[in-house]
Formats: C-alpha cells, structure tokens, sequence
C-alpha cells in the first residue's frame, strides 16, 4: 500500500513521546475479566491507555507517571454487574453507530485500538443467556438505525438476529489488526469494470463464489494467503469481500483491485454493508434504508452482484425482502439466495435471485453433486445456469481450478456478473439495469401495488384491459405523480398489446407524460392500429421527455374505445447518449441542416446517408434501444421506402440492426414520431 514505517526498539517509548495524548490509565481485573471490555470503553471516553494490574505499578511511576483514571479491581461480582455499570456510565458518553463484542477470555488485543479510537462501547453478551439478551436489547435499541455491531458475537445465528431485530448489521471484525490505520489511508479506490458478457451460448454456465469475505479479519489475514496462488486469473472466480471495506479499509480494497485479473470478481457479501438477517427485519422502511445504503456502498466498490442470508445460513430469502432489494438496489445484476437447489425468483420484475446450487460446500463431493443436479434436464437447446459457493476455509485457488478442469465441453465457467448478464439476457431483463429509474404495473400485483389511477378498464391477467364492450373512451390509467426521477432527458416506455391487428387503422390509445406541477405534456403520442406488429403480443411504446427534477410526473393512457387494448407495465429509463442529427458529432453524405434537424428531399439530393457516425465506443454492453426521430412531408401519396435506419458494428461491418421506413408507416405528415 505504499505506507512507510519504522521499528520502535522499546514500546514504552511511545507512552513518552505521546504522554501529552494520554489522560492515564484504566485498570481492569484479572479475577473479573468482563471488566476488560468496561476498561477498553472507558479508555476510548477518557483518552487513557488499558492497563493489566501487572502494569500499574510501572504505568505510575517515573519516567511514566501516568495517573489511575478508572480502576475496576475488586468492584464486580458477576458479568452481568460489569455491563449494567457500563450502560448505566458511560453509554450515553459512547457513540451509538457501532457498539463491539469482544470475547475478553479469548481476545486481549486487535480490535481493541479501534474501539478506542472511535469511543464505542465493548461488551460480551449472549443473546441465548435471558438476562444477558435483556440487557443487550437496552444497548442495541439505543442504536439508529443502519449502526454496525462490530467484533464477533458468542454464537453467530443467535447474535445476527437478535441484531436484524433492530435494524443493526454485523461487521465481522473479532481478530483484525491495525484497523486504525486502514481506516485511515486513501477513500480512492479504483474499481476495474467488467470485461465484456460472451456471446450468449446453449451451454450449461459455472460461477463459484468464495465465502466468508464479509469478516474484516479474514480479508486481512485468510485472503491474501489465497489471493496469493499462482493458479488465480487461470479461471473466472467469484471473491466475496465487505462493502464497509469502504469506511474501514479503503486502502486494502485499492491493492485487491490493483492487484485483480480480468477472472476476479469482487461480490458482496451478506447482505449489504454488513451481515444482517433482511427477513427478521419487521420495519419495511427500515430495511429499505439499509439497502439503499448498501447499494451506494455496493456501487462506490463496484460490486455488483450481492449474497442475501434471508435468516440463516441456509434460509432463503422471502418476497417482502426481495423486492425490497428490487427497489432499492438498483446497481445490482443479481443477488444470491442460501437455500440451495438452484431455483430463480425475480423481484418486482427487475432483479433475479438464484439460490445456490451448492450453499456452503466443504467438500469436493458436494460441489460434485451440485453440478449433477444443476445440469439435470439440459439438452442443448437452452442455457443452464449454476452457482457454487466454496468456503473459503476449506478451498484453494488450484482445488477450483483443478475441478473446473474436470467439467466437460458443455460447461462454461464465468464471472458472477457475466453469470447474471446471460441470465438476464435469457429472460430478456436489461442486461445494464443502472439505466432503469422506476418500472411500474399498470395492474396491483400480489408483492405490491400499481401506483396508478384508472377511470376505465380492469385487471385482465398480467395488466390491466379496457375493450369496446364494457368500457368508453377514458384514462385506461394516470399517475403516479412521482417526484424523485432525476433531472433530465427520460425515456418512459409503454408495455401495450392489441387484440387484432386487422381492420381499419383506428386510433387505439393515446399515450402521453404530463408535467403535473406545470400541466405541461412533455410528450405525446397516438398509438394506430397498423403501429402493432402483431395481434396479442406485448410491445413497447417510447416517450423520450426532459424532466425537471421536482416536478411531478405523470403518465397517461387515453383509451379510444376501438379495440381490446391491455397495458403491462410502464417503465422509466435513463437515456445513455442522445445525439442531434444537425449537430457537429455526426456525418452526412446528403441534405442539409433546418431548424430542428436535418433534412434531405427528392429535389435537391441523391439517394445517400442522411447521417452516419459517431463511432461511439461507450455504450454499456447488451441489448441496447436506438431510436431515430423522424418526419415526412406526405405520409398518403404511396408507400414506398423513403429511408433505411441501421446500426452497424464499424469495428467489424456487421449490421446489428436493420429496418426499412415507408412513407405509410408515418401517423401524420411533417410530425416527428419514433
């Protein structure tokens, strides 16, 4: 990490160098050892050191002369005196974001000095002892939500969930070392992006994902002997590590990436940024502000796939939860789930789970038989998906290798994030989901309801419908009244679908987004029979707008009472790159710049590229929307081609996409549509 130190002969020195920092000592009881935990709180409020009775007697004296502030000797008869004295002093003096356990038997020093430092409370008590878990919840709700409880606990399932219980995650930390010096180097870190997603293939896809990178003190320690092996980068390989790396080891989380090969991904590990229990939680708002923060911790360290322990180490993760994580985590390609048997669920439409295939595995034999098991079925026809979680203690670099090596040519073994970039594009989910601000369901839907107003229609299957027969012209659905979508160019799309195709080209529905504040229609657009391409198939509609940030938005449909109309869903997005065809970006082989575009005719230029360009090297792999604005000056007087639109890949010549306009296809002359 590029930090300088130097030896100190005599540690003592240091007390002399420092003594004008140091208010004196705080001396704890050996026959009582609780009083340990008391002795290093104290300290932290009063800028003492922590003293051994052995060491009084040195401490006082010259050339020391460090004065007794708190001496707990003799004055406890049992643990539970020793913590109730302490929440009874000196909490309130502590800060409430963190509070630590520490196994004063079994642990004398590591993270005592950031306990210190950060003037927080250190206890030891088990939530499956009575009157010990009564006290503990005193502490714990004194805590705002979204503190950490740092250190360990006595038993780990017990102690996470009495913690969930308040809204307070865990951050492993029990042996780490020097935490106040990590905490104190540079907040840069320099995330690698990920390597471009494979072609998506009829192959059954691998991912393993190493556990246990949430405990500070095996990132610290356990990791790096790992990340060392001489086999990491031969295969793609998930490392789960701790977003709250963030705040307590920046510097540690820069050498990882530093030091990355294009095969190492960074995951985060259970279940945001810290480990936390997200079914226990009972206030949903709560929750929600834990993984909102999560997110920006999750995306600051570029960490885009995500393991949830719903309750436990093999508990899944339930709905309420899930779409929690759907709303609030929009960063993320996917979570993990600990139930193991491979199953998918996605939350609120946006964001897939996969339980493991093989939760936990110990052994060889157990990541054998989960490959087994998830490759049942597969026939080539379409992909498979399987995830493997090794535990860390027990797996090296080469043991993965080695086994990957075993798999046939069937398989394919990728990054977590590819692994669930190919799952989204299989199940036609965005592939980049950053650019999603909101997606809604015109109908209520068992995990939520539509935020939408309807004066005609009703729910029909997996939207809401208005026909000819039952219902008149109206709002088929209006609202949501929205305020938080963010400043700028939007692009909001409308799922709609017809019931036939045939007949006159009537007008059908009326789509429009409406500045609510201003009564401003940002855009409109009347949807015409002939503009579906096919009869009972869900197609979208775009509406590209420029919001301002505040305002409330809404988004309308209009039914016309011509035909069976149903609406899915309707979804906001962030326009990637915006260019104007008269602008200096991009080229032109004919026509000549108006004023709002660039326009070519019959009379004055040959046939030829109205525009061309810009080589744009940028856009986030995956499927992608272009959409061109164009007008005609007559859309009735025949249907012949009057422009080709296309997407071409200039690295390589392939037309990615292709389609020929016709005069008729316009809805109105000299009117822009998409």
């Amino acid at each position: 990490m590029n930090i300088t130190s130097s030896s100190v002969p005599n540690n003592y020195d240091l007390i002399t160098k420092y003594r004008g920092e140091i208010s004196g000592i705080v001396v704890y009881d050996d026959a009582q050892i609780d009083t340990l935990n008391l002795a290093t709180t104290v300290a932290g409020e009063k800028n003492a050191l922590v003293a051994s009775p052995s060491l009084v007697s040195t401490l006082t004296s010259a050339p020391y002369n460090l004065p007794i502030v708190a001496d707990f000797r003799g004055k406890f008869s049992s643990k539970l005196q020793v913590y109730q004295y302490l929440y009874d002093n000196h909490f309130a003096q502590q800060t409430h974001r963190a509070l630590i356990g520490i196994d004063p038997g079994g642990i004398r020093g590591t993270i005592r000095d950031y306990a210190v430092a950060v003037n927080t409370a250190v206890i030891w008590l088990d939530p499956k002892v009575g009157d010990e878990k009564t006290l503990l919840n005193k502490f714990l709700a004194k805590m705002p939500v979204n503190s950490a409880y740092m250190g360990w606990w006595p038993e780990e399932n017990s102690g996470v969930t009495a913690a969930s219980a308040y809204g307070v995650s865990t951050v492993a930390s029990d042996w780490s070392t020097n935490l106040t010096v990590f905490g104190g180097t540079s907040r840069t870190v320099n995330v690698k992006p990920i390597p471009n997603k494979p072609v998506l293939q009829n192959k059954i896809y691998v991912t393993f994902i190493m556990s246990d990178g949430d405990n500070l003190q095996y990132m610290e320690h356990a990791f790096k002997s790992k990340w060392d092996s001489s086999d990491r980068g031969s295969i793609p390989l998930g490392w789960t590590v701790a977003p709250a790396m963030l705040d307590a080891a920046p510097g540690l989380l820069n050498w990882i990436y530093n030091t990355a090969t294009p095969n190492d991904c960074l995951v985060a590990g259970p279940s945001g940024i810290g480990y936390t229990y997200p079914n226990i939680w009972s206030n949903q708002s709560n929750l929600s502000s834990f993984i909102s923060k999560s997110n920006d911790y999750c995306s600051r360290a570029g960490l885009r796939v995500l393991t949830v322990w719903g309750n436990g180490v093999s508990g899944s993760t339930n709905t309420a939860a899930g779409n929690s994580y759907a709303d609030n985590a929009p960063s993320l390609l996917g979570i993990t789930a600990q139930n193991a048997g491979g199953g998918w669920t996605t939350y609120n439409n946006v964001l897939p789970s996969m339980a493991f295939s093989g939760n936990y595995c110990s052994k060889l034999s157990e990541m054998q038989s989960a490959i087994s098991n998830g490759s049942n079925g597969f026939n080539g026809t379409a992909p498979k998906f399987i995830s493997i979680q090794p535990v860390a203690w027990n797996f090296t670099v080469t043991d993965i290798k080695n086994f990957a090596n075993t798999l046939g040519s069937n398989y394919v073994v990728v990054r977590p994030d590819t692994f669930f970039q190919l799952y989204r594009e299989t199940v036609q989910l965005p592939i980049e989901p950053n650019n999603i601000v909101k997606k809604y369901e015109a109908e209520n839907q068992p995990y939520d309801a539509s935020p939408f107003q309807h004066s005609v229609g009703r729910a029909d299957g997996d939207g809401w419908s208005a026909n000819k027969s039952q219902d008149n012209a109206g709002m088929m659905l209006y609202g949501p009244y929205v305020t938080t979508f963010p400043q700028g160019m939007l692009t909001t799309n409308f799922k709609i679908k017809i019931d036939s195709i045939t007949g006159n080209n009537d007008k059908t529905v009326t789509i429009d987004v409406r500045d609510a504040t201003t009564g401003e229609i940002l855009a409109s657009q009347d949807i015409y029979r002939s503009q579906f391409k096919a009869a009972n198939a869900y197609q979208d509609f775009s509406l590209s707008y420029n919001n301002t940030a505040g305002h409330q938005l809404e988004f309308r449909a209009n039914y016309q009472k011509t035909a069976k109309i149903t609406i899915d869903k309707v979804t906001t997005l962030k326009n990637i790159i915006k260019y104007e065809a008269e602008g200096t970006v991009l080229g032109h082989g004919c026509g000549r710049a108006v004023s709002d575009g660039w326009t070519a005719s019959p009379t004055e230029d040959g046939a030829a590229h109205m525009i061309y360009a810009p080589y744009e090297t940028n856009v986030p792999i995956g499927n992608r929307s272009v959409t061109f604005r164009l007008k005609v000056d007559n859309n009735t007087l025949d249907n012949l081609k009057v422009a080709t639109i296309d997407v071409n890949n200039a690295a390589t010549g392939a037309i990615l996409a292709t389609m020929d306009i016709n005069r008729q296809q316009f809805t109105g002359s000299n009117q822009y549509q998409d």
